[in-house]
């Protein structure tokens, strides 16, 4: 139950430059991801510990199946402690918020824009899923007024919570659901949008596999998915603190070729402080999906 919403911890400590590197063509970062598996590059945590390759880290963390609930119970229990607010979510960086809405609703817009005009212009009602919703910042400020439904999944109780406080009078119907991703279920033909931010790092690489197909067998046709994520410079990044890791940009492609999901389109988050993670965008659809 427990997942990792990175939309409340951007930390501090990466030494990465955000603005050091540029998007890829994804053909060319799938040609990458073939010739030098993203899941077979080192990655450290931020005890100061290095593991070969991301087996190796799953090895020591996660072997048994106590050990995964020791992991999932301690992401649960950082954020329990967590105060239920917009900077306590975003690891005190609140204010960041703005910046970070601003690229979110451009980049749906382009990627899912013309699905919208059609739904308005064919009297269609839009339904989305905000995962790791915390307090529900993201349904707040633009999924509630682009979507005429919006589930709001949440495993930390006192951010459902104030969710449902801070979203009492939001213009489209919002429902709440206290769950982890890894019990999400399957709800067939349901989502036209399925928007996962700073929360998938908290799931194993099989979890996450597993989490996102059940997403993308909630898609109505057409349906497409939005993972907002930071980006380790390489390999990965795991925070002992909650218990998240965060993935290079190759090795999140790599999550999603396993979960059958082809990309669309991927873009930077601009305008962030520097010394943060990247941030990007990926627009996902099922590989058999029709074009």
């Amino acid at each position: 139950h427990r997942h990792r919403h990175r939309h409340r911890h951007l930390p501090p400590h990466c030494a990465a430059s955000p603005r050091r590197l540029h998007p890829l063509h994804p053909l060319t970062r799938l040609l990458r991801t073939r010739l030098r598996p993203a899941m077979n590059s080192g990655g450290f945590d931020t005890e100061g510990k290095n593991y070969r390759n991301a087996n190796h880290m799953w090895e020591e963390e996660v072997a048994t199946p106590s050990e995964k609930d020791s992991w999932y119970g301690k992401g649960i229990d950082y954020w329990q402690k967590v105060e239920p607010s917009v900077d306590g979510v975003l690891g005190g960086f609140g204010h960041i918020s703005p910046t970070d809405v601003e690229h979110s609703r451009g980049f749906l817009n382009k990627v899912f824009g013309e699905n919208i005009d059609d739904a308005i212009n064919n009297g269609q009602e839009l339904v989305a899923a905000d995962c790791g919703a915390g307090v529900g910042r993201i349904t707040k400020e633009f999924l509630s007024h682009i979507f005429h439904e919006v589930d709001v999944i949440e495993p930390v109780a006192h951010f459902v919570q104030k969710a449902r406080e801070n979203l009492k009078d939001a213009p489209s119907k919002v429902n709440f659901l206290t769950k982890s991703l890894q019990d999400v279920c399957v709800a067939p033909n349901r989502y036209d949008v399925v928007w996962i931010q700073w929360c998938i790092g908290h799931l194993t690489d099989d979890d996450a596999v597993a989490f996102l197909k059940v997403c993308a067998q909630s898609l109505k046709p057409g349906g497409m998915i939005v993972v907002k994520e930071n980006n380790a410079r390489r390999g990965f990044v795991l925070d002992k603190d909650d218990n998240s890791i965060t993935r290079s940009d190759a090795y999140l492609v790599q999550v999603f070729q396993k979960a059958g999901l082809r990309i669309l389109t991927s873009q930077i988050q601009e305008g962030f402080p520097d010394g943060l993670f990247m941030v990007r965008a990926y627009a996902l659809q099922p590989a058999d999906a029709a074009t």
